[in-house]
């Protein structure tokens, strides 16, 4: 399957570098031979195969951002306007939605640079999607979560969450969700509401259409970008939002 595939880059490229001349004689070639001219243009020119391959993955990442800002478009509500969801900062500027698992290493990496983010940007909204992934564990992490949103305690209990060593078990959660000054049975209760189930559901499914596969994943602006990303990194992304919203802006006033 492999050979066949590179064999198909491999003529594509080989075709569409002949002269238009060329080309019509070479299509009404048996298959047989057309094998054989690649073969031997490969052994004379081997960059050419390589070419191939490198514009067939550039045309795969150009299509896969189209069909990722066209998803983000589509969901842009339940993105940004879920009330169920936790949410820092303010409303109306850029916003940055981070799908999330307790239990990722990578995600609790990244809380650092969110952090920062969120102390240095009051006017970014941070919105949090719970996304547990990696087993009961994330699964129970996140319902407590949730849980502890609908105490308004969210924001303390997320981030102790996220610095939490070692397993993640309900004696862990009862006892930080009574240093964060927790109803615990309220919280235990609610862990297994048909609400907090339900949150996890359209977050799943939210997840699915946008084609997120791995945590943490964000969208900033009309961008979904996966992997732990630091300081530097968000503010790029910010800055590049930022100048896209301002562009789109002047377009629907006509001062661009």
């Amino acid at each position: 399957m492999h050979e066949k595939f590179i064999l198909r880059l491999t003529l594509f490229g080989f075709i569409t570098i002949l002269p238009g001349a060329a080309q019509e004689p070479l299509l009404e070639t048996s298959r047989p031979a057309i094998v054989q001219i690649v073969h031997q243009y490969i052994l004379q020119h081997p960059e050419v195969l390589m070419e191939s391959l490198r514009l067939y993955q550039e045309r795969e990442r150009t299509a896969l951002k189209e069909r990722s800002r066209e998803a983000v478009s589509a969901k842009l509500s339940d993105l940004q306007q879920d009330p169920s969801s936790p949410v820092a900062g303010t409303a109306g500027g850029v916003t940055v939605v981070e799908f999330f698992d307790y239990r990722c290493g990578f995600c609790k990496k990244a809380e650092g640079a969110i952090l920062k983010l969120l102390a240095d940007h009051p006017e970014i909204q941070f919105v949090f999607k719970e996304f547990p992934i990696l087993g009961p564990e994330s699964a129970v992490a996140a319902k407590a979560g949730l849980a502890a949103h609908k105490q308004c305690g969210y924001l303390k209990f997320h981030r102790a969450l996220m610095t939490l060593p070692g397993p993640i078990t309900m004696d862990a959660i009862e006892e930080l969700a009574g240093k964060q000054g927790l109803n615990v049975a309220k919280l235990k209760t609610d862990m297994e509401s048909p609400e907090v189930q339900s949150i996890l559901g359209r977050n799943r499914e939210l997840g699915r259409d946008l084609g997120v596969s791995s945590t943490p994943s964000f969208v900033i602006g009309s961008e979904l970008v996966s992997g732990a990303m630091d300081a530097a990194a968000f503010e790029r992304l910010i800055a590049k939002a930022q100048t896209n919203s301002a562009r789109h802006e002047g377009l629907n006033t006509g001062k661009e």
